[in-house]
């Protein structure tokens, strides 16, 4: 096994352990119900997520009874991220370190910016199942931006340190 390849399991080890978060949070919520440890972890991971995502209810799906570590949209992206991860070594080689042409970006985006844009200044109110669908498009197509990036750097870094 190559050490991009390495790189990339352990990226990807890495974004499930974070993914698993979004569902934890509200999970051990519910069994926090009974037994104590359980909500202080639940308020632990909810914490940890607050930096990355407003958590307001009216914009979060509820499973178990309790709110997602994350809202609509931003469990969307990573969901998008996950799939994404998943399929990337599929449809690209690991040393291959070319990203897409810039307009399929911008095209991924567009629809989560028109949905933001046109609820942010009062033309209509989103949904929670369009903000996860425009996340979602968003965050699957920037895997093929980002990952590229993370393996081309980890490959120089690697050679790098294998040649001192």
């Amino acid at each position: 096994m190559s050490s991009l390849s390495r790189f990339y399991i352990v990226l990807f080890i890495s974004f499930v352990m974070f993914y698993l978060g979004i569902i934890l949070a509200p999970y051990f919520a519910y069994l926090g119900n009974n037994v104590p440890i359980y909500k202080i972890i639940s308020e632990d991971i909810y914490m940890l997520y607050s930096p990355i995502c407003h958590q307001l209810p009216q914009r979060s799906f509820f499973i178990f009874g309790n709110k997602m570590a994350v809202c609509a949209r931003c469990f969307g992206i990573y969901t998008g991220v996950l799939l994404g991860l998943i399929v990337y070594p599929m449809i690209k080689k690991l040393d291959d370190f070319k990203v897409p042409n810039r307009i399929y970006l911008i095209l991924a985006l567009t629809p989560m910016a028109i949905d933001g844009t046109t609820q942010l200044i009062g033309l209509r109110q989103s949904f929670n199942e369009l903000r996860f669908i425009t996340g979602f498009i968003a965050g699957f197509f920037v895997v093929f931006y980002i990952i590229p990036v993370f393996l081309q750097l980890f490959a120089k870094w690697y050679n790098k340190f294998k040649n001192n």
